[in-house]
């Protein structure tokens, strides 16, 4: 007898979160850094890291930091022709050089 097929938010995404090698460790300064606004980020999403994780639709995109919540920062990023925003921890941005 089989289970029932998850479709949940967080499914189908095992190996789009999936950490390899010397990328699977998150380091301190890594989940406490901090980003201007205006500035540039990508979001990579981090597997290990649950806490502030956006949405797996916008996993790669690219978009500027628009304010600070709490912990977390809130990116505009356009997504096909409208203008997206995202909620996203610290852990799940890089800043675009």
């Amino acid at each position: 007898m089989s289970s029932k097929k998850p479709k949940g938010k967080r499914a189908k995404t095992r190996d789009l979160f999936k950490s390899k090698g010397a990328k699977a460790k998150i380091t301190v300064n890594k989940l406490l850094s901090e980003f201007l606004v205006g500035q540039t980020v990508t979001i990579n999403i981090k597997g290990k890291v649950h806490d502030g994780i956006p949405f797996r639709r916008f996993q790669g995109l690219t978009g500027k930091i628009i304010e600070k919540r709490g912990r977390s920062y809130v990116v505009s990023l356009a997504a096909g022709e409208k203008q997206k925003q995202v909620i996203a921890g610290p852990a799940h941005l890089e800043p675009v050089k």
